[in-house]
């Protein structure tokens, strides 16, 4: 999914719909904060959604001078912006026919309802054999115990799946210590750091065929 620039444009689009003054940096500054104390939580399911929502509200209303009511509405306005700004890659088109030759799970940080939200909003969800949301299962990337769940929720041998991932300290270090076969995605436009990564290196799914059926032939 293409959230990077969603996140930024979301907070212009829902100050300039408010028609009033707002330090939009400020704004940004925030919810970043707030995702970021709060995120690991939220990530694990320790914390909900809603007391996500109760958390960011209170640190808008203490750094914008809101009440907490007008707080609220305003986060409630931002995420609504966010989800509406969130895109698949275009590359995802290639998913459909990977799925005629392998099996495709989705294995992802986040709360439950929300992401699995983005997959059925997208058009995502019934390409996907099975999905692991980290808040439902109560551990989240990098612990090497989310790679464990994937395991046994795709029912199938650590050595027998691939995981294809954007971040490699979070998504493919801790998959190849539980014995995952790894695969950098490594997007010219997403940005982050493969420092010292040796592994296959793909830049666009379209590329991901070739490269899963060379693991499968080194299996």
């Amino acid at each position: 999914m293409r959230w990077q620039g969603a996140v930024r444009e979301a907070v212009t689009r829902t100050l300039a719909a408010e028609r009033r003054e707002r330090d939009e940096a400020t704004f940004a500054a925030v919810v970043a904060q707030t995702w970021q104390r709060e995120g690991r939580a939220l990530w694990t399911g320790r914390i909900g959604v809603d007391e996500m929502t109760r958390a960011a509200a209170g640190a808008l209303g203490a750094a914008l001078r809101l009440d907490r009511e007008e707080a609220s509405r305003l986060y409630d306005a931002y995420i609504a912006q966010v989800a509406a700004l969130i895109v698949p890659y275009d590359d995802t088109r290639a998913l459909p026919e990977l799925r005629t030759r392998f099996r495709l799970g989705v294995a992802t940080n986040g709360a439950g309802d929300v992401q699995r939200a983005k997959l059925a909003r997208t058009g995502l969800a019934g390409l996907f054999d099975f999905v692991v949301v980290s808040a439902e299962v109560g551990v989240a990337k990098p612990d090497v115990a989310f790679y464990e769940l994937v395991c046994r929720t795709a029912g199938a041998a650590a050595a027998d799946i691939a995981v294809v991932g954007d971040n490699v300290e979070r998504d493919l270090e801790p998959a190849a210590i539980v014995g995952l076969r790894t695969i950098w995605l490594h997007r010219p436009d997403a940005g982050g750091s493969g420092a010292g990564w040796e592994g296959p290196t793909i830049t666009s799914l379209y590329e991901l065929a070739n490269v899963l059926e060379s693991l499968r032939s080194t299996a």
